[in-house]
């Protein structure tokens, strides 16, 4: 029997689980475990591709979301598409990744930013090990829903407004914030469409550059583009 990292557990008890997550196939159990730390590989083998916050965090196989990544990182000297794995994504299109070289970071689509804690502060010592950073995954609800314009979070919202999610779907802007303004006056609930969460978030990543960002008192802050 296999037995989860404590966190991991922490997230099923505390997190609000589908329960109805997509069972990892043989060949895919055999690829991953050449590719992924063990807690995030024993949760996997355990409890499928899983959901939490009611459908707010979808976890994927990493595999859909190669292509995806290599439109975004181009040639870039950091982040490179066979290291870095995407291991869930947001309804409105964050995605949460993985790499062996930088443990965990973090792609804003709608607002064409990644952030990395090990790019962010390279000369920082990092105390945790990589199976219990790996183990700290899956996101906090708070931490991942998306703000509107006047700073309000807009998850309920847009279920309310436009229906919950099916697996799969995400919640889209429109027009896309990179045309109108990451925060101009269509950053709002009247403004998204439930689409399907690969073909929005490919369009996303090829709609303008990225930039690598670093956390300071006013925000993320641009340190580089990438690419």
């Amino acid at each position: 029997m296999i037995e989860l990292h404590e966190n991991f557990q922490y997230c099923l008890d505390e997190y609000n689980p589908s329960g109805k997550a997509e069972k990892l196939t043989a060949e895919q159990i055999t690829r991953l475990e050449m590719l992924l730390p063990q807690p995030i590989m024993d949760f996997l083998k355990v409890h499928g591709f899983e959901s939490f916050h009611n459908g707010l965090f979808q976890m994927c196989d990493p595999q859909i979301m190669r292509p995806l990544l290599a439109m975004i990182f181009k040639g870039d000297k950091d982040f490179h598409h066979r290291d870095c794995l995407v291991i869930g994504y947001t309804a409105f299109g964050q995605l949460i990744c993985w790499s062996n070289i930088l443990d965990d970071f973090y792609i804003f689509l709608p607002e064409n930013t990644v952030y990395s804690r090990r790019l962010a502060r390279p000369d920082a010592v990092v105390k945790a090990s990589k199976d219990h950073i790996a183990s700290g995954i899956i996101p906090d609800a708070e931490d991942v829903d998306f703000l509107d314009i006047m700073g309000n979070p807009m998850y309920e919202a847009c279920q309310k407004a436009h229906g919950k999610l099916e697996s799969g779907e995400c919640y889209g802007f429109f027009p896309a914030l990179a045309i109108s303004g990451v925060f101009g006056p269509f950053r709002r609930v009247e403004n998204i469409k439930r689409v399907k969460a690969l073909e929005h978030f490919s369009i996303l990543a090829q709609m303008d550059t990225f930039y690598l960002v670093h956390l300071a008192s006013e925000g993320y802050v641009p340190v580089r583009p990438i690419g």
